[in-house]
């Protein structure tokens, strides 16, 4: 399963007028299977509390459609909790009035919860593939380049390329240099070795529009490359301008999962780097007119207008605010006399409706996110 924006919008177009079910836990995968395993009760718990707050309802129609639904999803709920099952975080999707189930599962943690609203609730999801958004795992070495597809947990080889080099007819010289000379047998050696290395820097050279193209049909956020810095150090010019993170560790021998576990805290502070670009690139154009704005109540208005290009939360915010009778949201600004339904996770409405619009989201880290503390942790860039 492909999880990008297209996927996220597809989701988000699961509605229902009674309502929506979205169930997350995160399976540890520490616990033995043949125990009850924590998040199974914690996620049991978050359910009875669903089911007490429908049997208050008034509409007696809606609260049986409902609790129905939930009996009828029982099997599905048991899996997902089953500590047997694969997966380490895991959702589950379902409209009340259809018989549409959705499941899916990452290699990453995610969080607990049970909403029922009129649309996925995908809020959770979206945090979570922010943390473990596809890169690039470029190892470099003398034997050739291996290229590692990572998305949410999961590591897989996508291309190898060997540097096969073919020095049968190569003379390696011995014994004495021109001219009758008493030039050393390593001395002829040494030359041997530079025409190897200068062959393994042209080898090096033409990998990269490979690497390049990769970079762009997978949609990698980052690319590593990870082997002997003198090696790294000439695919990363040959990459110019692509933005890459050079990491000077020899691990070309690994499996692509323990590649990158072994890499893991670089993948983390690769992310905070290139968020904190992206919110420093906002805070430039909205202080100097151009393109981005700052603050939850100007997003709004800009989202509501259609000129949001990219959207900007940070993944610890949380705010509430209304949907007006136009459609629009609104955060503590909201018209005279219009009627006005609370919203009571506004963050999610912002997903939801960038989502719809085809904006792109990210999910900022807690210390990306720090320098929009005074601005409510929103921002985003503008189309116009």
């Amino acid at each position: 399963m492909v999880f990008d924006q297209t996927f996220l919008r597809e989701l988000v177009s699961m509605k229902d007028e009674v309502g929506v079910i979205s169930l997350y836990t995160t399976a540890d995968p520490r616990q033995e299977a043949s125990t009850r395993p924590a998040w199974g009760i914690r996620l049991r718990n978050e359910l009875s509390d669903m089911r007490d707050q429908v049997a208050s309802w008034p509409d007696k129609d809606r609260r049986a459609a409902v609790l129905s639904r939930l009996e009828e999803l029982e099997p599905d709920i048991r899996e997902l909790v089953d500590a047997a099952e694969s997966g380490i975080g895991r959702a589950l999707f379902a409209a009340v009035s259809g018989r549409e189930v959705r499941k899916i599962s990452l290699q990453v943690s995610i969080q607990h919860c049970a909403v029922l609203e009129p649309t996925a609730y995908v809020r959770p999801l979206v945090t979570a593939m922010a943390t473990s958004a596809p890169a690039g795992l470029v190892l470099v070495s003398r034997d050739g380049v291996r290229l590692i597809d990572y998305r949410y947990g999961v590591a897989e080889d996508v291309a190898k390329t060997a540097f096969d080099l073919d020095t049968d007819d190569w003379r390696q010289m011995r014994g004495p240099g021109p001219g009758g000379s008493k030039q050393t047998d390593s001395t002829q050696v040494d030359r041997y070795q530079r025409r190897i290395d200068d062959n393994l820097r042209r080898f090096l050279h033409g990998v990269a529009p490979e690497i390049s193209h990769r970079a762009t049909a997978l949609s990698w956020a980052d690319v590593l490359l990870i082997g002997d810095a003198a090696l790294t150090e000439i695919v990363a010019a040959a990459l110019h301008p692509m933005k890459v993170v050079q990491v000077d560790t020899i691990v070309d021998t690994l499996p692509a999962p323990e590649v990158a576990k072994h890499v893991a805290a670089e993948l983390v502070a690769t992310r905070e780097r290139r968020d904190a670009a992206l919110v420093a690139r906002v805070q430039d154009a909205a202080l100097s007119g151009g393109k981005g704005t700052l603050g939850l109540n100007q997003t709004l208005a800009l989202l509501n207008e259609g000129r949001v290009d990219h959207l900007l939360l940070d993944e610890n915010g949380h705010w509430s605010g209304g949907r007006g009778s136009d459609g629009y949201l609104y955060y503590d600004q909201t018209p005279q006399s219009m009627a006005i339904e609370q919203v009571p996770d506004l963050g999610e409405s912002m997903i939801e409706a960038a989502l719809d619009s085809g904006v792109s989201v990210t999910i900022l880290g807690t210390e990306a996110a720090q320098p929009l503390a005074p601005h409510k942790g929103v921002a985003a860039l503008l189309r116009w």
